[in-house]
C-alpha cells in the first residue's frame, strides 16, 4: 500500500510541476491534493511525460516565471549571450578595476585544429564548459581546470546528413525538467538537424526529440538541405529556431521561426515571416511576391523573456539582397525586429528598421533585453544595435521607442525597375555612433601616398550620406555591408545605466551589375571595387581614423557616455599615429557588476579590460591569435572567477603586417586573479 500510496503522491507533484498540460485538474486544485498526501519520502525521477502541444502560460508582465536559484544565475553562463535575453552582464565581483592588472593565464585548451574565426561563446553550467570545436565535435571541459570531461563528434551520430557544423554563433544549454528530464545541450546544425546531448555523458538523447530533421515539412518543394546558424532559442520545454536562408535568389527557403517541443520532438508552432494570404499585414510583397519567397532568414542569436512569455527575432534582409524589383512595398518581415509570444508563436509587436531593404541592412545582432530608467520610470526595454550602426532602444512589451524614432527622407535610386522606400527610421538618441557618410577632407592623411590614392577614389564614387544605395555606378557607402555594429550587439550594466558596443568605420565601393534572380528573373547585384573594402594600397582605412571603438550610451538619457579607440596597429604608432583602432572589430563586450568590460573583438590578438565608467584601458593580454567570440566570465567550483576568450583568428584581412601562415589552432584561454 504505501508504494501505491508514494506513487499516487508522486504523479500528483509532477502534474503540479509539470510545464504544459492540456485538460486536467487546475494547478491550485492539484496543490492541495499534494498537501493532502503529506508525503516526506524521497520522489525518485520518472519517465519523460510531455504534452504534445504547448499551453500558454497565465504570466503576464507583472507576474514572474520560475526562474533558477540566483546562486547559478551568478555562478554560471547557460546562454550565449549570458543570460536568455542576451544583456551580457555577470554579476561577478571578484575581479575588480583595482586588481584587473592581475589576471594571468589559469588554463588553456587546444582545440587541436584552426579556429578559422571562431565566433562560438562557451556555455558553462554545474563547473562544465561546453563548447563547438573543429566543426562538428561538442566537448565538454572542467571549467575550473579545462580538464576534458566528453567529446561527441556530431558526424558520428546514426541518421544525420553529412557535415553536421554546430553553426557558427553557438550551441544552448536546456536545464530539463526537474525530476524527469536530465539537463540537455541543444544544437541546431548548418546541414538542418535539431540535436539534443545528454550534458553529463554528450550522449544522443534516445527517442524522436533526439534528433529531428529540420528539413521536414519545408524543402519539400525546394530541394536542398535546411541550413541554420544559431543556437536555438530556448524557452520552457521549447527550441525555437529559423533558417539561415541567404541573400540572393527569389525563390528558396522561408525563413520561418518554429518551435519544437523537446521532449517529443513534435513541431508547436511556426510564424510566417512574409505574411500569406490571411495573415497579419499580407501585401507587402506587392501581387505575388510573398509566393515560394527565399527567407528574410535569421542567422545571429534570438532572445527570450521567459518571464513575459516573449521571443525576440531578429530578421535578415530581403532578396534579392539589393535590388527588390520583385518585391514592391515595405517588405514585411525583413529587416525587422519581432516579438512573438514565446509559447504560441503569436505576433505581439514589430519594428521594421529598414523599409524594402536594397542595401544588405539586415539584422546582424541579437536583440539585448535590459531595463531603462526614464523619468523616474523602469522600462524593460530591448536595445537593437543594426549594421547602420544604428542603436534602437524601444519597450520590450509594446514595441514604443524609448528615446523616440523619426522617418527620414533618404537618396533615390538608379537601378530601371526599382525604387528606394522614401523613407527610413532612425532613433533621435543616441546618435554619431558610427560614420554614416564622408566627405573629401575626411580621407585618411597617414601618408601621402595613402592620402593620393584614396582621394583618387572617392572622386570616383558616389556618396549621398546615410542610405546612399549601391546604384549603375562606382558608390561609396557607409558603414559597408559587414557594418558598423558588429554581430555580437549591445552589453549592459543595469547598475550603471550604461549599454556598452563596440562600431567599426569603414567604407565600400560597389556598383551594381546585372544578373539573374534564382536563374529566371532578370536582377542586379553588388561588384565591390576596387577591393571588398574602401582602403589604400597596405589594407588600412581609406577614411581618417579611429576605425573601431568602444562606446558607452546612457539608458537613462540616450546619450553617448564615453567611446574610446579599440585595438592598435603598432606600425602606425610607432609613427606617431595612435588612437587608430583596428579594422577588424568583430565580437563583442561583456560587462561586470565590478564595473568592468571585457573585449577582444581586434586585429592585434589583444583581449581587454576597460573601465565601465570612464572607458580607461586597465588591462591588456596578448593572445595566440585573434579572438572574435564575445568573451565569458563564470565562478569554477574552487570559487574563483575566470574570464575566458577563444583565440580562433581566422580573418586575414586589416592585419598590417600580415598574420604569419599557417594560423595556429584555435585555444580557450581561461584567465583568473593570481
Amino acid at each position: 500500500m504505501l508504494s501505491i500510496h508514494v506513487a499516487y503522491c508522486t504523479n500528483l507533484y509532477l502534474n503540479q510541476r509539470r510545464p504544459y498540460t492540456p485538460g486536467g485538474p487546475g494547478r491550485i486544485e492539484v496543490f492541495k491534493r499534494v498537501l493532502v498526501c503529506g508525503i516526506t519520502v524521497g520522489i525518485a525521477a520518472v519517465g519523460v511525460i510531455a504534452a504534445d502541444q504547448a499551453k500558454p502560460p497565465a504570466a503576464t508582465a507583472k507576474t514572474r516565471a520560475p526562474a533558477e536559484v540566483p546562486e547559478a544565475a551568478a555562478r554560471d553562463l547557460r546562454s550565449v549571450g549570458h543570460d536568455p535575453g542576451s544583456m551580457k552582464y555577470s554579476p561577478l565581483t571578484e575581479i575588480t578595476p583595482e586588481n584587473v592588472a592581475k589576471l594571468s593565464v589559469a588554463w588553456t585548451y587546444d582545440m587541436g585544429a584552426p579556429g578559422n574565426g571562431y565566433s562560438v561563446t562557451p556555455l558553462v553550467a554545474d563547473n562544465v564548459m561546453f563548447l563547438p570545436v573543429r566543426n562538428t565535435t561538442i566537448v565538454a571541459l572542467r571549467a575550473d581546470t579545462g580538464k576534458e570531461l566528453w567529446k561527441t563528434d556530431l558526424a558520428s551520430l546514426a541518421g544525420i546528413a553529412p557535415n553536421p557544423s554546430a553553426g557558427g554563433r553557438g550551441i544552448s544549454y536546456w536545464a530539463g525538467a526537474p525530476l524527469r528530464v536530465a539537463p540537455r545541450i541543444v544544437i541546431a546544425t548548418t546541414n538542418g538537424f535539431l540535436v539534443q546531448l545528454d550534458a553529463k555523458t554528450g550522449k544522443l538523447v534516445a527517442g524522436p526529440a533526439g534528433m529531428i530533421n529540420l528539413s521536414t515539412g519545408v524543402m519539400e518543394k525546394f530541394g536542398g538541405s535546411y541550413s541554420t546558424n544559431m543556437p536555438p532559442a530556448i524557452y520552457k520545454n521549447l527550441a525555437i529556431v529559423a533558417a539561415r536562408t541567404g541573400e540572393q535568389g527569389r525563390y528558396g527557403t522561408p525563413g520561418d521561426p518554429r518551435a519544437f517541443d523537446l521532449m517529443t520532438g513534435k513541431e508547436v508552432w511556426r510564424f510566417h515571416v512574409v505574411p500569406q494570404p490571411g495573415d497579419p499585414d499580407f501585401g507587402t510583397w506587392g501581387l505575388n511576391g510573398w509566393q515560394d519567397r527565399r527567407g528574410p532568414g535569421v542567422w545571429v542569436p534570438m532572445t527570450v523573456d521567459p518571464v513575459n512569455d516573449l521571443v525576440f527575432v531578429p530578421l535578415g534582409n530581403a532578396t534579392d539582397q539589393n535590388y527588390g524589383n520583385s518585391r514592391p512595398g515595405l517588405n514585411l518581415y525583413a529587416t525587422t525586429v519581432l516579438a512573438l509570444q514565446a509559447s504560441t508563436g503569436k505576433r505581439k509587436w514589430y519594428q521594421q528598421l529598414t523599409h524594402h531593404d536594397i542595401y544588405d541592412w539586415d539584422i546582424n545582432s541579437p536583440p539585448s533585453l535590459i531595463e531603462v530608467t526614464k523619468d523616474g520610470r523602469q522600462i524593460p526595454a530591448v536595445a537593437q544595435m543594426t549594421k547602420q550602426g544604428l542603436l534602437f532602444m524601444f519597450d520590450r512589451l509594446t514595441g514604443e521607442p524609448i528615446f523616440g524614432m523619426e522617418e527620414r527622407p533618404i537618396p533615390r535610386f538608379d537601378a530601371p525597375g526599382d525604387e528606394a522606400w522614401p523613407t527610413q527610421p532612425f532613433p533621435l538618441k543616441p546618435s554619431g555612433l558610427t560614420r554614416d557618410s564622408m566627405s573629401r577632407k575626411e580621407v585618411s592623411k597617414i601618408s601621402p601616398e595613402s592620402e593620393k590614392y584614396c582621394t583618387e577614389l572617392y572622386d570616383k564614387s558616389v556618396n549621398m550620406g546615410p542610405y546612399t544605395p549601391y546604384g549603375m555606378l562606382p558608390t561609396l557607402v557607409f558603414p559597408g555591408s559587414e557594418g558598423g555594429g558588429g554581430w555580437a550587439g549591445v552589453a549592459a550594466n543595469p547598475a550603471l545605466g550604461l549599454v556598452f558596443v563596440n562600431t567599426r568605420h569603414l567604407g565600400v565601393i560597389a556598383q551594381l551589375q546585372s544578373s539573374t534572380s534564382s536563374g529566371v528573373l532578370p536582377s542586379f547585384g553588388k561588384q565591390k571595387v576596387p577591393t571588398n573594402f574602401y582602403v589604400d594600397q597596405q589594407g588600412y582605412p581609406c577614411n581618417a581614423p579611429p576605425w573601431s571603438e568602444l562606446v558607452a550610451v546612457s539608458t537613462r538619457t540616450g546619450d553617448i557616455v564615453w567611446r574610446t579607440p579599440l585595438g592598435e596597429y603598432k606600425e602606425l604608432t610607432a609613427k606617431g599615429i595612435s588612437n587608430t583602432g583596428t579594422a577588424l572589430n568583430e565580437g563583442g563586450p561583456i560587462a561586470t557588476a565590478s564595473g568592468l568590460v571585457f573585449i577582444g573583438a581586434t586585429a592585434d590578438f589583444g583581449f581587454r579590460a576597460f573601465d565601465a565608467k570612464t572607458g580607461k584601458e586597465l588591462w591588456r593580454a596578448t593572445l595566440p591569435d585573434d579572438s572574435l567570440m564575445t568573451p565569458l566570465t563564470y565562478q569554477g567550483a574552487n570559487g574563483k572567477q575566470y574570464v575566458v576568450a577563444v583565440a580562433g583568428g581566422g580573418q586575414t584581412a586589416f592585419h598590417i603586417p600580415a598574420k604569419p601562415s599557417p594560423d595556429p589552432n584555435g585555444t580557450v584561454v581561461a584567465f583568473a586573479l593570481k
